[in-house]
C-alpha cells in the first residue's frame, strides 16, 4: 500500500513539474525584429588592413537597447561577434585601402546565441574612414598628401636647377626634381584603414531575426 502511495505522489510529482516547465515555456514569446533594424555597439577590438587576415574574429557590446514598443528585445550588454570578410590595402599610387566585415552572431545577456545577418552601416564620427553601399570600410584617399609631396619635390629640383644653370636648368630641375617626388610616392603606401577599440559602429539587419523574450 505504501508502495502505491509512494508511485502516485511520484506521479504527481513528475506531472506537476512538466507543467510548470510547460508554463515556463509558455512564458517565452518570439518577438520578430524587421529587416533594416539598427544595432549600435562599441568594439572590442582594434581593426586594421596593416595586420588583419581574412577569417579573424572580432566582437563588440551592444550600447543601446533595441526596442519593440516599451519592450526590450535586444538588451545592452549583448555582444555581437563577426569575422574579416576581406583585407584590401592601398596601393603605392592609387586606391584606397578596405576592410570587409562579416556579422555572424548575436548573444543576449542570458546565454541566447542567434545567428545574425547585418552589414554595417556607420562608424564613430571620430573615424575618418567611409562606409561603402556595399557594408565594407573604405581608407581615407591620400591624393593631397601625395601631390604635396611630389610638387615639394619638383620645388626643389626648380632651385637646384637655376643654380646649376639658370632659365633652361631650372626648367630640367623641376622635371628631375618632380620625377624625385613620384619616386617618393611609389615607396609609400596609400593610409591603412584603422577602426580603433571602443569605437561605435552600427549595423543594420539584413535579414529578419526572431529572439525569445520573456
Amino acid at each position: 500500500m505504501n508502495r502505491m502511495r509512494m508511485a502516485r505522489v511520484m506521479v504527481a510529482v513528475g506531472v506537476a513539474t512538466l507543467l510548470g516547465s510547460a508554463g515556463l515555456a509558455e512564458s517565452k514569446t518570439n518577438v520578430r525584429l524587421a529587416e533594416g533594424t539598427k544595432i549600435v555597439f562599441t568594439l572590442n577590438d582594434t581593426l586594421s588592413t596593416k595586420n588583419a587576415r581574412e577569417g579573424d574574429r572580432f566582437s563588440g557590446v551592444v550600447s543601446r537597447s533595441v526596442r519593440v514598443g516599451n519592450q526590450i528585445v535586444i538588451p545592452e550588454g549583448s555582444v555581437v561577434r563577426g569575422e574579416v570578410a576581406s583585407v584590401k590595402r592601398a596601393g603605392r599610387v592609387k586606391g584606397r585601402a578596405e576592410l570587409g566585415l562579416r556579422f555572424q552572431e548575436i548573444e543576449l545577456p542570458n546565454g541566447t546565441q542567434l545567428d545574425l545577418v547585418a552589414s554595417l552601416t556607420s562608424l564613430d564620427e571620430g573615424e575618418k574612414e567611409t562606409v561603402t553601399e556595399e557594408g565594407q570600410v573604405k581608407g581615407e584617399g591620400s591624393k593631397k598628401r601625395d601631390a604635396a609631396e611630389i610638387g615639394g619635390g619638383a620645388a626643389i629640383g626648380t632651385a637646384i636647377g637655376a643654380i646649376a644653370g639658370g632659365g633652361k636648368g631650372a626648367a630640367i630641375g623641376a622635371g628631375s626634381g618632380a620625377a624625385a617626388g613620384v619616386g617618393l610616392v611609389l615607396l609609400q603606401r596609400g593610409k591603412d584603414v584603422k577602426i580603433s577599440r571602443g569605437s561605435e559602429m552600427a549595423i543594420q539587419l539584413d535579414r529578419t531575426l526572431s529572439v525569445p523574450v520573456e
